[in-house]
């Protein structure tokens, strides 16, 4: 198991009990490693991150790996947040790290106080249920399988631990300014609801989050269920669904039945923004020959009677934003 490590605390605690855990159980078999992305948006201070987790998995006996990023040359080529562009590259770096390693999962230290910030962040943008849901425990995320052991823990429980355990961390300027939107939140408007409107809005946020997850996953089920009456052709790298028997379905099953034959086609779930969704379902009423761009290589297409779903030749950057043709 590759164990990502920032320098914070979420992340040094996360690493703290997996060692201690292998220790105990000797599980995962094969041990744990250290994996660090360094993004460079802090300068110095992002090079001593580096330097305090290199240090940190020396002293532990543990192997570590570390990748450098420049969210800021993505951000520019596709439009993306700086969030979302630094999000992808620490992903694709994490998925690359695994496979150096030779691990076949990555852990992540999100915490249930970064699950309620992104459940209220998505409600804040406009998401479905599939976004609404949060944060999964445990999902393939750009070709790596990604689980999250403090879902459920709270921000206060880390800092306990971190405390009682007596471990050293860093602590990330840029979290203590209101700058980026996840700061905001976290910051500001979560602050100001505790304190005017509901004491317990985390456990509230949680606790909707978990009724869509049911909610998604029901209709997950159903989607798969009815994928292959929609079905035309299906070989390796294509899959054909008919428009008309689409179009019978109530417009939210056909979103999920597009996203489970994406799922089938690619292999892990893709991170699909409204944009896509309502381009893909455009098609089921659009003339033959118009096209659309998908994040991670795939181009949906309208062919007479049928919605084709195949692999472009060459793959642009992942999480475009779709492109008509």
């Amino acid at each position: 198991m590759l164990v990502g490590v920032s320098g914070g605390p979420d992340s040094v605690a996360l690493l703290d009990f997996l060692r201690l855990f292998r220790d105990r159980t000797g599980l995962p078999p094969e041990g744990v490693a250290v994996g660090h992305v360094n993004h460079g948006l802090r300068g110095a201070e992002s090079d001593a991150d580096q330097a305090f987790v290199e240090d940190t998995s020396a002293r532990e006996g543990l192997r570590c790996v570390c990748s450098r990023v420049e969210p800021e040359v993505r951000r520019r080529a596709t439009g993306e947040s700086p969030e979302e562009a630094a999000r992808a590259l620490r992903y694709d770096a994490l998925r690359e790290m695994a496979a150096r390693i030779g691990a076949d999962r990555v852990a992540v230290a999100h915490t249930a106080d970064d699950q309620a910030e992104t459940v209220l962040l998505r409600l804040i943008r406009g998401a479905g249920l599939k976004g609404l849901a949060g944060m999964a425990p445990m999902r393939r995320v750009h070709g790596i399988l990604v689980v999250r052991p403090l879902l459920t823990t709270t921000r206060e429980q880390v800092l306990e631990y971190v405390a009682r355990r007596g471990l050293a961390h860093r602590t990330d300027s840029t979290n203590l300014t209101p700058d980026a939107r996840r700061n905001f939140v976290r910051l500001e408007i979560l602050p100001r609801i505790r304190e005017g409107m509901n004491p317990a809005i985390r456990e509230t946020l949680l606790r909707e989050a978990a009724q869509f997850r049911e909610a998604d996953a029901y209709l997950a089920e159903e989607a798969r269920r009815e994928l292959p009456r929609a079905v035309r052709v299906r070989n390796d790298g294509k899959i054909a669904l008919d428009a008309a028997t689409m179009l019978h379905y109530p417009q939210l099953l056909r979103k999920y039945i597009f996203r489970c034959a994406l799922q089938e086609l690619n292999g892990e779930t893709l991170d699909l923004s409204k944009a896509h969704i309502e381009a893909l379902l455009s098609l089921l009423t659009s003339s033959t020959g118009r096209s659309v761009d998908m994040p991670r290589g795939i181009r949906a297409r309208r062919e007479r009677e049928a919605v084709v779903l195949d692999f472009r030749e060459s793959e642009p950057g992942n999480g475009e934003t779709p492109s008509n043709t």
